[in-house]
């Protein structure tokens, strides 16, 4: 499986289903560290980082991707949750001293696996790369449409790297460790925000009770269906399965997780059968 997520280098992808805002303003840093669970002041002119926005329970309602320029924050989620996301932006923005722009259509983003063009490093599809924003008409002659990241091949290595989906793995019910986000989508050390308290308590017990796990099939699934996976824990399939190569489809599943299994490596596609009824 690794060698799809391999084959993206020299590569890119022009990623049109983004929700785009862009956060001005002295407290803007503030403001948006007491809305998600990753840390918004460490420096991220240079680097794009992932975060969570969660309910006060500690549910993940969305995933985002954070960088900023000197005097702004740009923030991006699933397009399908647009508006969403500015009423959650704007509902607790009180007494903070800044503004939320909506550039959604206005900026593009190009990720791509270049080292030698510009953008802010970023492991959006479970390589490390560069997000690149630009304004809606612009795209750099540098980016050869020969080279270019089909929408097959995008979804297909985000379910190789586990990222979970809006509707699919994210819908409101689930905490980061979870969706396995802690790893790369919370900061433990930052300060207070929405769900924190929640979040960091099941990080100090060390563990949760299930699990998201990338599957394997000779053929598509369809999402919901009860199964047990090759490690004897039972769950459920979350989301579409793509194709990886004849006769071969992967997608994810949520399962309960068996504390007496080893977690399988990054990568590791596991088998599965579909669950006897009752």
């Amino acid at each position: 499986m690794k060698e799809v997520i391999e084959s993206l280098n020299g590569r890119w992808a022009s990623i049109e289903d983004r929700a785009v805002f862009r956060i001005t303003g002295p407290d803007r840093v503030r403001y948006l560290n007491g809305q998600v669970t990753n840390d918004v002041s460490k420096d991220l002119t240079q680097q794009a980082v992932a975060a969570c926005l969660c309910t006060i329970k500690g549910k993940v309602e969305s995933l985002v991707w954070i960088s900023a320029t000197e005097d702004e924050l740009i923030l991006d989620g699933e397009l399908s949750q647009r508006e969403d996301l500015l009423l959650r932006l704007d509902r607790y923005l009180i007494a903070d001293d800044c503004e939320i722009i909506d550039e959604t259509g206005r900026l593009k983003l190009v990720h791509h696996f270049d080292e030698g063009q510009s953008g802010v490093s970023s492991w959006r599809m479970g390589l490390k790369g560069k997000d690149l924003w630009l304004p809606s008409e612009e795209m750099p002659s540098a980016f050869k449409s020969a080279s270019r990241i089909s929408t097959a091949e995008y979804r297909l290595a985000s379910v190789i790297a586990k990222v979970p989906r809006l509707g699919h793995e994210i819908d409101g019910n689930r905490f980061p460790a979870e969706l396995g986000l802690d790893r790369w989508a919370v900061d433990f050390h930052k300060g207070c925000y929405l769900g924190q308290e929640i979040v960091s308590r099941i990080e100090s017990v060390g563990r949760v009770k299930k699990s998201l796990r990338l599957l394997k099939s000779e053929k598509p699934v369809k999402p919901g269906g009860n199964i047990k996976n090759s490690l004897g824990e039972d769950g459920k399939i979350t989301g579409p399965f793509e194709l990886f190569e004849p006769g071969l489809w992967v997608g994810l599943g949520l399962f309960k997780r068996n504390l007496n299994q080893c977690n399988p490596s990054d990568y590791q596609a596991l088998a599965f059968e579909i669950a006897k009824e009752p």
